[in-house]
């Protein structure tokens, strides 16, 4: 790819970066970054950089009306040393899905890919080496206009940062709690792309975990609240006899690159995919007939990490499978794929060698 800039001093800081201890997830940043800008109806220069504050006006349209987008992928190392990162195509499709949404100009996926995979050939060294744990790549576009009209701006700045990090949940399930008053996302807004609004929606639920002693929020639909969307940051899916069940796709739902995979995954392992609408009170009965076996998350940030039980204001409804059986086996599956370890469909792992 042309028109890159880098920065020696970025490489001379990645080449002393030695991180220690437990990275827990996304709190520790690697020293370079990589920054875009568009301007004139075009993208500009690609410039690697050590890892620093952005300088932004105070006018910049982001801070403002919250034109801004981001994704989240993982590069993963095997034990020969080898790094992967997992269906970046879907990523660039998704980042593009929701620049539309949010009025900016798509990113060419030549840059979006390419960059991701430079970043990970220069983080390469540092990109851990257990199972679950992995190299986050964090990359995100923000409106940069300083104008305060509200419309969308005409100058943008793409940015990609790196993390290594363990697993999000450090625990072997989680409880959720079922939230049936507030919304995340109604029809015709914005639920299906990823951009900050959508999660800064699910923020004030988190009141509510502490006092129910929950880990995450389960979101239903706007409208009746009667229908499973997601949780606050990734898809919900269950198992449902001897079927793979998750909410169909609506404009309320991200479409989870983790939770197409798994789809494609399940037959594999004697399950059904089945996408369609989940009455959360239907759900409730069937985990108490125990017919709905097992429930868990997945997203990028999660895998798959099982959920102990579904609480709300009435109960708690705990499955009868919480360490997750199926769930358990998936993961494996996904974390074997992601590394390279499995190569069962090999064009879901781009292999990325050493800057």
């Amino acid at each position: 790819m042309e028109n890159i800039h880098i920065d020696p001093k970025a490489i001379e800081l990645i080449n002393s970066y030695n991180p220690t201890g437990d990275f827990g997830f996304g709190k520790l940043m690697c020293p370079v970054m990589i920054t875009c800008d568009y301007e004139n109806g075009a993208w500009g220069k690609i410039d690697v950089i050590p890892y620093a504050p952005l300088m932004i006006d105070p006018a910049a349209k982001v801070l403002h009306y919250a034109q801004e987008i981001f994704e989240g992928l993982k590069a993963y190392k095997n034990d020969d040393g080898e790094v992967f990162l997992f269906r970046p195509d879907m990523n660039s499709k998704r980042f593009n899905i929701s620049a539309t949404r949010m009025a900016m100009p798509e990113l060419p996926k030549e840059i979006f890919v390419e960059t991701n995979k430079l970043i990970t050939s220069i983080c390469h060294d540092i990109v851990p080496i257990e199972i679950g744990a992995s190299l986050y790549l964090r990359p995100f576009m923000i409106a940069t206009e300083p104008a305060l009209g509200i419309m969308p701006s005409s100058t943008y700045k793409y940015v990609l940062i790196a993390s290594p990090a363990a697993d999000y949940f450090r625990k072997p399930n989680v409880s959720v709690y079922v939230e049936r008053e507030t919304s995340r996302a109604a029809s015709g807004g914005t639920g299906f792309a990823k951009t900050g609004g959508n999660y800064a929606a699910s923020l004030q639920s988190f009141g509510k975990l502490d006092a129910k002693k929950c880990d995450q929020t389960l979101w239903l639909d706007a409208r009746d609240h009667k229908y499973v969307e997601e949780l606050s940051g990734m898809n919900f899916m269950a198992i449902i006899n001897d079927e793979l069940v998750t909410p169909k796709l609506t404009d309320t739902i991200l479409s989870g690159i983790t939770r197409d995979s798994l789809l494609k995954l399940a037959p594999s392992l004697g399950l059904k995919p089945v996408e369609k609408e989940i009455d959360i009170n239907e759900l409730i009965k069937l985990i108490k007939s125990g017919e709905c076996s097992e429930a868990f998350a997945c997203g990028t940030a999660a895998v798959i990490t099982p959920i102990s039980k579904l609480v709300d204001d009435a109960g708690e409804y705990e499955f009868s499978n919480p360490e997750g059986k199926f769930s358990t086996e998936l993961k494996i599956e996904m974390l074997l794929m992601q590394s390279g370890r499995n190569v069962s469909k090999p064009e879901w792992s781009i292999k990325v060698d050493k800057f």
